[in-house]
C-alpha cells in the first residue's frame, strides 16, 4: 500500500473506557483499582471498582496484556472517557 503507514502497536492497544452502566448515567468515579500500572492482565478479569450515582460495579478487562493507566481513583470520568489501555502481546 503506498503513502500508508501502519502502527503495529495501535492494533495491539485496547482502550479501557468508563463503561455506560445505565440508561441514565453519565459519568463515573473509580473507586479503586483492582490491577496495578504494568501488571499483566487477562480478559474478564476485574480491573477497578466504578461508582455512578445509582450503582457501585467491578469492570471487567476487555482485552489480555500489560495494562497501562491513565485513570486516577477518586476522580469522575463521562462515559466513554478512556482511562488506560491493554497493551496485548
Amino acid at each position: 500500500m503506498r503513502g500508508r503507514i501502519l502502527n503495529v502497536s495501535d492494533d495491539r492497544r485496547t482502550p479501557i473506557r468508563i463503561p455506560q452502566a445505565g440508561v441514565a448515567v453519565t459519568e463515573g468515579t473509580i473507586v479503586e483499582w483492582l490491577a496495578a500500572e504494568g501488571d499483566q492482565v487477562t480478559v474478564g478479569q476485574v480491573l477497578y471498582r466504578l461508582e455512578t450515582d445509582k450503582v457501585e460495579m467491578d469492570v471487567d478487562c476487555p482485552a489480555s496484556g500489560v495494562i497501562h493507566i491513565v485513570g486516577r481513583t477518586g476522580q469522575s470520568y463521562l462515559v466513554g472517557d478512556e482511562i488506560g489501555h491493554i497493551d496485548s502481546p
